[in-house]
């Protein structure tokens, strides 16, 4: 499972700001500001012969609201991804998993049924709104 941290404190003059952190496998940028923070992920992320491509992202925002926005593909027919988005404080404690919108699980799936495309994946997850200001990090558990 990798983390990544979050950017705090940014000026609304100055846009998004941007940090780039390296772990063994995927890089991280982040941008925040007072409203919402976006987490990045720089590299790829594996699990069996399913693939999320750099550049996916998960925006969390101070209404307890969040977004997926990630590429995804499989080497196999009739694949699917599953993931798990938990919620850190600054020392890495898991404080909450993003539940999907509207409902009580935290497993969100991608069916993949060719592999012989990507598929772009938007959801929209939710999480309990007084604990954003505590979210420092995210990490994924990942399943195919």
């Amino acid at each position: 499972m990798k983390s990544i941290g979050r950017v705090a404190g940014v000026a609304a003059s100055m846009g998004a700001l941007t940090l780039a952190l390296a772990f063994p496998t995927t890089g991280t940028a982040n941008a925040s500001t007072p409203d919402q923070v976006t987490f990045t992920w720089r590299g790829y992320l594996t699990a069996g012969s399913c693939t999320i491509e750099p550049g996916a992202t998960w925006t969390l925002y101070s209404d307890g609201t969040a977004r997926l926005d990630a590429t995804v593909s499989s080497l196999d027919d009739d694949d699917a991804w599953l993931m798990w988005a938990h919620l850190l404080d600054e020392r890495k404690a898991v404080i909450d998993d993003i539940r999907v919108y509207r409902s009580s699980s935290t497993k969100f799936v991608k069916n993949l049924p060719s592999h012989a495309r990507s598929y772009r994946w938007i959801a929209r997850g939710q999480f309990d709104p007084a604990i954003f200001d505590l979210v420092k990090h995210m990490s994924l558990g990942k399943h195919c």
